[in-house]
Order: C-alpha cells, then structure tokens, then sequence
C-alpha cells in the first residue's frame, strides 16, 4: 500500500513539474509578431473560403477621379511582399504567375501547415525580394554577386545593401547567416524556432572517455644489484582510456535564469608495472642496500617486485546560471556560480617477494573538497540547429585529505597507519562542445572535455620508506610517525558524446 501510494504521488509530482516547466519556457513563437503553428491556417482550408481571391482595379472611364486617400489602395492587387502586381496577375495566395519574379514557395514568410517558422531575418539564398536577389547571377550564388552586380535586372541591394557576398559568411551587411543562408533555414526543425530560441534542455547523458595523468613526484621503487640501477618507479605506469557519465539536469528559476544539477564521474584507472630478478632487487626500506648494508631479509634480495595503482573520481555540482545573447542571437552565452563537491580516491600497492622474505605496502589516499565556483560559456550558432560551444569553469575548494596505509610483512604483524591534513585546493573544467538538433525535443552532441585538480594527495606520493636505519624493520616501522603529502595532482581529459532532451 505504502509502495502504491509513494509510486502515485511521484507520477502525479512528474507531469506537474514538467508541465509547469514547459509552461515557463520562453518560445521564438511567442515573440512579439510571431504567430504560433496552432493559429495558423491550412492551405486548402483556405482556398476553399475564397480567401485568397484580390479584387481587380477596374479600368476607369474617362471624367473626373475620385481623390485617393493616403495609405495602401484597397483596389490595387498586391504580392506578399506589398509589391504592386499587375492587372491579371492576381492569383491565389501561394502560386506565382508565369514571368513574375522568381518561382517562390507556397507560404513563403510564414509557417506552412505542418512546417517549422521560418526567420524572418534571413532571406533564403536565391530568393528575389524587393529589391533582386541572387537568383539573378545566373543561378551561381551569392559570392557571384559582389557588390550587387547582379545580372538580368537585378542586383543583391536586399541584403542592406552590402551586396549578396556580404550577406554569406560569418558578418555581413549588418546580418549573420550562418555557413549558409539555405541551410540556416531548411534544417530548422524546432516548434521554437528562430536562431534567438534559447540554447535550453531539461536533461543531458554523456559518455565520456577520459584518460587520467597523475602529477606525482618520482620515487624509484626497485634497483637491481645495487643503488645506482633503478629498473622501477612509480610514474611507469599508463593509463588507458575509460568510460564514465556526466548527467546534468536543468530547471527554470526565473526570467533568463535556470537552477542546474550536474554528476560527474564513475571512472576507474589502474595500471601496474613489475620486474623480475635472481635475488638481485632491492627496495628503498634500505635505500636500495645500503642502510642497512645488504638490505632487509623482508623486502630486499628480493625476486619480483610490483608497483599498482588505480585512481577514481566524483564530483556534484549545484550552478544557479544566468542566460543572455547578442543583439543578434547568433551568440548565446551563459555565466553562473554554485558549489561542488569533488572526491578523488587514489590506491597503490607496492609487493616485494624473495626466497628470504615478503612486503606488501598498501596506501589508500582521499580528498573531499568542498567549495564554491563560477562558470562562463558562449555559443556560436553556426545554423539554426548547429551550434558550437566553448565552456570553462574554476573554484577554490577545501580539501581535506587523509592516507591510510597498512604494512604486511613476513615475521611480524601488520603495521597501520593514518594521517589528516586540510589545505585549499583548486578545480578548473574547460573544454568545448557540438551540439545538432535532431528533432525539435532531442540533440546530439559532443565533444571534448578536460577536469584539472591541484592540491590533492596521491597514494603513490605517501609512500613512507625511511626506517632510519634500524636493523629490525619491524621495529623501525613501529616507531615512525603517519605523515601526509597532498602536494599532487591530477588531469582527467577526453572526448564526450550525448543527447539533449527537453520536455
């Protein structure tokens, strides 16, 4: 019962806030001069209620006219585009006399039934409005037209008069088009339509394929025959690339502005290197054989020695971001500021084996940082549904890092180890994205991403081998104090892919 009654409040709760978000949203449609595709009319629908029938001018016979008023002339036929049309020519709305113009599409200017809003600040390549248009250079295009010289009568003054090679391109007669002007408009599938529709989803899944680079310190961990041949360290391992997500849910706050919940994370790197002896490897416990000479029975004159490690990280954000765009939408940008938690978890295990003794070292390092950021983003919309997107983002954490260590060791028990510290740390995100819009709710995107973390402790780094030359290393163990290092740090980079949904 307990079951039923919690699964019905949360599916009730579900479609109240989704309905209330798609409710908030700010629509091209909705602008100022924008019909919506519910109000319009369907094309037969409105050849059948005669609608589309223009009044001829009658021819006048002579004697004295009337005066006419000023305004547009209630007889005189006129195009979409409040051009005069001719005696004859009036035909029904949507179809172009033989010889006028240039063919044009049925509803050009408007939404068709069915079909998306067209931008109204873009003029398809080829069209021929008031004043010529590029269809008029032979058919060869915009570039052809340089300067308005077009051929057959008619030039490109429609593009503001800078010429139709100003209207392509990135800027240009005071309007941007994108790569294209044709394709700007036929890929804009969006019920919102219009370059100037927010860059807005509810929620983002992304793959993500990072590598990880440790920024530790160098230390030998083997040297075979004596102190001068090290054959192992810690910075010998690689690290492959690996799976993860990043889930990101946004909500609409206010005017311009939207809470967002971000998770990062669900990686794992881990690698390990060993080498192989004949009694001959020695560890740093005895700095490779020296102190004490010969080395410890447990962990020198040893046979194999390893060294693994494996690394991971997590991180949560609560952003508070802020929308604005260009003047002429093309350029949509974004700041916000929130907090994020980020957990970075490091293991490594050091293993010395020989026919007199055996050491394994294990050191598991943490780092919980806490802290504030501010983030920045810009979008350049390449074409009504391709865009791409530059993004970074820092903050200043407190970090509270801890080392446990255990030492197992043949002739004596297991030594443990723990130590605390705090310190500020430093995490700063960047990278970039392409997003397409495959459907007006659903787009794809990728692109490639990079995580920098400064200030965090790495197990490799809080390996402890100073024994102060103790002859039982045993003893020599028990007697020293659990330090940390948490002076490393940590790069995760690659690339990503997902898909935007909004509901």
């Amino acid at each position: 019962m307990r079951a039923t009654t919690l699964w019905t409040a949360l599916t009730l709760s579900t479609v109240f806030f989704a309905a209330q978000a798609n409710a908030e949203k700010t629509t091209y449609a909705n602008q100022t001069g924008q019909r919506t595709i519910g109000q319009e009319s369907s094309a037969v629908g409105q050849f059948a209620s005669g609608d589309w029938r223009v009044e001829r001018q009658q021819v006048a016979q002579p004697g004295p006219q009337m005066p006419m008023q000023p305004g547009p002339n209630p007889y005189v036929a006129m195009d979409p585009y409040g051009q005069m049309m001719m005696p004859g020519m009036a035909t029904p709305y949507g179809v172009t006399p033989t010889g006028y113009g240039m063919p044009m599409e049925a509803g050009y200017g408007m939404a068709a039934p069915g079909q998306p809003m067209m931008d109204p600040n873009v003029m398809p390549a080829g069209h021929m409005g008031a004043y010529g248009g590029c269809a008029s250079c032979g058919g060869a295009g915009c570039q052809s037209c340089m300067g308005g010289q077009g051929g057959h009568g008619g030039g490109c003054q429609a593009c503001g008069g800078a010429g139709c090679g100003g209207c392509c391109g990135l800027t240009g007669g005071g309007v941007y088009c994108g790569f294209s002007r044709g394709i700007g408009n036929a890929w804009d599938l969006s019920n919102y339509g219009g370059r100037c529709a927010p860059r807005y989803f509810d929620v983002a899944v992304d793959a993500t394929f990072f590598t990880f680079e440790p920024g530790n310190s160098n230390t030998v961990l083997s040297s075979q025959g004596g102190a001068n041949n090290p054959v192992l360290d810690n910075q010998d391992v690689d690290f492959n690339f690996q799976g993860g997500t990043r889930m990101t849910l946004q909500r609409s706050a206010f005017v311009g502005s939207y809470f967002e919940f971000s998770y990062l994370g669900m990686g794992n790197w881990s690698s390990m290197q060993s080498v192989a002896g004949a009694g001959d490897l020695f560890s740093p416990f005895s700095r490779f054989g020296v102190d004490p000479v010969g080395g410890y029975a447990e962990t020198d004159n040893a046979n194999f020695q390893s060294f693994a490690t494996s690394n991971n990280f997590d991180s949560f954000e609560m952003n508070l971001r802020r929308f604005f765009t260009s003047p002429n939408c093309w350029w949509q940008s974004s700041y916000w500021v929130g907090f994020r938690y980020v957990r970075v978890n490091d293991d490594s295990i050091y293993l010395t084996a020989g026919n007199t003794g055996s050491m394994i070292y294990s050191v598991d390092a943490t780092n919980d940082m806490f802290g504030a950021q501010l983030g920045l983003d810009t979008t350049l919309k390449l074409t009504t549904r391709w865009s791409l997107t530059a993004f970074g983002e820092a903050g200043v954490y407190g970090n509270a890092s801890t080392q446990k260590s255990t030492l197992e060791f043949s002739g004596g028990g297991p030594v443990f180890e723990r130590a605390t510290q705090r310190r500020a740390s430093m995490v700063a995100e960047g990278g970039f994205m392409s997003t397409f819009r495959l459907a007006p709710r659903a787009t794809l995107r990728a692109g490639y991403q990079v995580v920098y973390i400064d200030g965090v402790a790495l197990s490799s780094d809080n390996f402890n081998f100073s024994t102060g030359g103790d002859p039982s290393l045993g003893t020599a163990l028990a007697a020293r104090s659990a330090v940390v290092n948490d002076n490393g740090n940590a790069v995760y980079h690659g690339p990503t892919v997902g898909f935007e949904y909004t509901w």
